[in-house]
């Protein structure tokens, strides 16, 4: 397996433990019990900045840009779809952030209204990964040559060292699992 496509996965690991968490948040919404505003919003940052920012961000400025090169389109097919799965994603963030401003303020609607925006989001998110783990992934390593391999891994390495942050990307995974353990999810 291509070392880049490696670390995507693990990625996709770490989200999907995330949205174990959201899943049982929401639930918790949806029986009109309380949830912290501050562990919605705990939720929100690290779905903005580790799946968003940091993984999205590399499939968007590195490894579909390297596929294209190498015969694939924009416009229409496996990136395409995967472009429009991140903007959808991105507009039920902004959801879950405003009901979460609204639910911080007292009003207890707003709870059902993140619940559901978080549920939608769970679901295509799932579905995203999935058709990245066995379609988009499985293409780029079929198209993708060895030689461009090293170029690529430190490119994905310079995302995390030098624009995320490495610290910030710890700070991150401890802020799930904090949140994992407030839930009572348990790792997979």
């Amino acid at each position: 397996m291509m070392e880049p496509i490696r670390i995507l996965r693990e990625e996709h690991d770490n989200i999907l433990r995330g949205l174990e968490v959201l899943e049982a948040c929401s639930q918790k919404l949806q029986d009109r019990q309380p949830v912290p505003p501050e562990t919605l919003e705990g939720l929100i940052e690290f779905f903005r900045l580790y799946a968003d920012k940091t993984h999205h961000g590399k499939e968007e400025e590195l490894l579909f840009p390297a596929m294209i090169e190498h015969g694939f389109s924009r416009e229409v097919g496996p990136i395409h779809c995967m472009l429009a799965d991140h903007q959808h994603n991105r507009a039920l963030t902004r959801e879950m952030i405003d009901a979460v401003m609204q639910y911080r303020t007292g009003h207890v609607d707003a709870g059902l209204r993140f619940a559901a925006a978080a549920d939608e989001y769970v679901s295509a998110l799932r579905d995203h990964i999935q058709k990245e783990n066995l379609v988009l992934f499985v293409m780029a390593e079929n198209a993708l040559p060895a030689k461009d391999e090293p170029e690529l891994l430190a490119r994905f390495q310079d995302v995390d060292r030098n624009q995320i942050g490495e610290a910030e990307i710890k700070r991150l995974l401890a802020l799930r699992d904090s949140l994992s353990q407030q839930f009572c999810v348990v790792a997979r």
